[in-house]
C-alpha cells in the first residue's frame, strides 16, 4: 500500500450550533477535529492509501479526542506527538446561510513541529502533500516544512501542494504567504487552489491567465477549483474545465481536502488514469462531503462514491 506523508496542524474545529450567526452573536459550538493536513489523511485512508498525519498537539484532553478521533478514521498518528508544555491548538468557525465559513485561531501547539522529531522516518513515504493552512506563518513548522520538501525533491518522492488560504491567519500578511506558496508550486507535480488563491497568487483577475502564469512556475499539474462550475486542470499542453454535479451543500468545511485527497489516492493507485477522469471523481467526492456537518466524519469511502453515483 503507497504511504502519504500529511504535515501541518491538527486542531479542534468548535462549529458555531447558531446558523446564519457571527461568532459573537453565536450561543454555543459543536467540538470536531479539524485541521487541513488531517482531513486530507482521512479522504486519502478512507478512499485506500496509507495517510500518516505529522505534527504537534498539547498533551492534553484536546489532543488526546484528536489522536483517537484520527485513529478511528484509520489515520496513522505514529508521527503525531503531544507535547507537555503547549496547548492543543484552536479554531472557532461560523457556518453562514449560505455554507461558507468565517474563522478565528487560537494557535500553540501545531507552531512546533521540528525535523528532528521526524527525518528518521521519512524514508518509506511515496508521496508528500503539503496542505497546511499554519504553516507558513513564522515559527518551527515553516521550518519543518521547507526541510521536508528538500527532502522530497533530494529523494525523488511525489510532492502535491495546496495552498489552503486564510485570510484569518495571512490577510496583512499576503505577500509572504504568496512568496511560500511560489516557492512550493514550482516543485509540485499537483498543485490544487481555489478561484481566491489563484488569483492572489498570480495577481490575474482572469482565472484562465492565472492558471497559465501559475503553471509557468514550474508545477507539472494545476487544480483550481470553481464551486458550483467544476474544476479548471491546466498543464503546459492543454487547459480543461471539469464539471461537477451540483449537490445541495449544509457545510463547506472540508470540500477542498476531500478534493486533493482523492486525487492524491487516485494518482498513486491508478498512476495511468487519465487527470480529467481523476478530477471528476475527486469533484464528487468533495460534494458529498459538504452534505454533512464536521470535515472528517463527512468524507465518504469509494463505496459510498459509488453508492451516490447510483442514486443521483
Amino acid at each position: 500500500m503507497k504511504k502519504v506523508l500529511c504535515p501541518g496542524e491538527a486542531l479542534i474545529d468548535f462549529i458555531s450550533t447558531s446558523a446564519g450567526k457571527s461568532l459573537k452573536e453565536t450561543e454555543g459550538f459543536i467540538k470536531k477535529a479539524g485541521g487541513a493536513p488531517a482531513n486530507v489523511a482521512a479522504a486519502i485512508s478512507k478512499l485506500g492509501a496509507e495517510a500518516y498525519f505529522c505534527g504537534t498537539v498539547g498533551k492534553d484532553a484536546f489532543g488526546e479526542f484528536l489522536e483517537d478521533t484520527f485513529n478511528k478514521n484509520n489515520i496513522n498518528t505514529e508521527m503525531m506527538f503531544k507535547l507537555e508544555n503547549a496547548n492543543t491548538t484552536l479554531a472557532f468557525v461560523s457556518l453562514t446561510e449560505d455554507g461558507d465559513r468565517d474563522f478565528q485561531f487560537m494557535r500553540d501547539a501545531d507552531s512546533r513541529l521540528s525535523f528532528e522529531l521526524i527525518e528518521s522516518k521519512l524514508k518509506s513515504f511515496d508521496l508528500f502533500h503539503f496542505g497546511s493552512a499554519t504553516a507558513f506563518l513564522e515559527g518551527e513548522l515553516k521550518k519543518t516544512y521547507y526541510k521536508l520538501k528538500d527532502y522530497a525533491l533530494e529523494n525523488n518522492k511525489v510532492i502535491t501542494f495546496d495552498a489552503n488560504y486564510r485570510d484569518a491567519l495571512f490577510s496583512h500578511k499576503q505577500e509572504t504567504f504568496v512568496q511560500c506558496c511560489k516557492d512550493f508550486i514550482k516543485d509540485s507535480y499537483i498543485v490544487k487552489l481555489s478561484e481566491e488563491e489563484a488569483v492572489l497568487i498570480s495577481s490575474l483577475k482572469n482565472i484562465e491567465e492565472a492558471a497559465k502564469y501559475i503553471v509557468s512556475l514550474g508545477c507539472k499539474n494545476l487544480i483550481i477549483t470553481l464551486g458550483k462550475k467544476g474544476a479548471l486542470l491546466t498543464t503546459k499542453e492543454k487547459q480543461t474545465l471539469i464539471p461537477t454535479k451540483e449537490i445541495e451543500m449544509k457545510d463547506a468545511t472540508g470540500a477542498g481536502d476531500a478534493f486533493i485527497g482523492a486525487v492524491i489516492t487516485q494518482i498513486l493507485e491508478t498512476p495511468n488514469k487519465e487527470m480529467e477522469e481523476i478530477i471528476k471523481l475527486a469533484n464528487l467526492v468533495g460534494g458529498i462531503t459538504t452534505t454533512k456537518l464536521g470535515a472528517l466524519e463527512s468524507i465518504p469511502t469509494w463505496n459510498e462514491v459509488e453508492s451516490y453515483k447510483n442514486n443521483f
